[in-house]
């Protein structure tokens, strides 16, 4: 996805930062899901809504303009510990939301390394990692647009336990329910001001001084060229391809 291969192009940066509101709407896989199980392509193929694949595991989302996308990259001092790392992340960004608007610190991890709202998923999050570069991201929903889901999505082929076989109308919530006037672009200007700090506090040690030596083999693994542009990326094409 053209995303990860921007972050990934900077990865000689201690951290990257990008945070954004799609224009329009996309589907994403997961970097182990297949169109023909997770998406309903006719649907797709129907409206011209492009099918796109990420780095990161994770399951298939739906993009749109009702949502915000979070990509982080960063150096961290262990090739492991993935689940100490969701858990960090994910407490910064509950304390970023909470800063702003209180209510939201009742956010919780839940799954693997969803956020959660009571028994409501309102963001999904996936890693990527090569050695010591870890590449987080999320997409939060500020407007679920459920629609959207039910028109693009198949039910996941893997589901959280807390999830329980709900559907996607009845397991998903735009943070817009929990909070007065929440906006896309709102929440994405809090994030870009403030998500950093909490990061390093919340990181801390975990934390190293990038290492270019480790950037020629990310650039290979992530299938990255440093002589196209982000149009020309490899991932944007369709995921049918993969």
């Amino acid at each position: 996805m053209w995303i990860d291969d921007e972050i990934i192009r900077r990865c000689h940066e201690p951290h990257v930062l990008s945070v954004w509101v799609p224009s329009s709407t996309m589907v994403v896989l997961g970097s182990s899901n297949k169109a023909d199980v997770e998406v309903k392509e006719r649907s797709c193929e129907e409206d011209g809504i492009p099918i796109l694949k990420r780095y990161g595991g994770g399951g298939t989302v739906v993009l749109h303009p009702g949502c915000v996308v979070l990509s982080l990259g960063l150096w961290v001092s262990q090739y492991y510990g993935n689940d100490r790392f969701f858990r960090k992340i994910n407490d910064a960004v509950i304390g970023t939301l909470a800063d702003t608007w209180p209510g939201l610190a009742e956010l919780r991890q839940d799954g693997l390394s969803d956020l959660a709202y009571g028994e409501r998923k309102v963001a999904g999050t996936s890693l990527f990692r090569s050695r010591n570069y870890l590449l987080y991201q999320a997409s939060l929903l500020v407007d679920a647009r459920v629609d959207l889901m039910e028109r693009y999505l198949e039910h996941p082929s893997r589901e959280p336990e807390y999830r329980g076989g709900k559907s996607h109308r009845n397991f998903v919530a735009g943070l817009d329910q929990f909070v007065e006037a929440l906006s896309p672009h709102e929440l994405e200007k809090r994030l870009l001001q403030n998500l950093m700090p909490r990061i390093y506090q919340s990181l801390n040690d975990d934390l190293v001084a990038a290492n270019p030596k480790q950037c020629q083999h990310l650039y290979k693994r992530a299938g990255v060229s440093l002589d196209c542009s982000p149009q020309e990326s490899n991932h944007m094409v369709n995921a049918r391809s993969y």
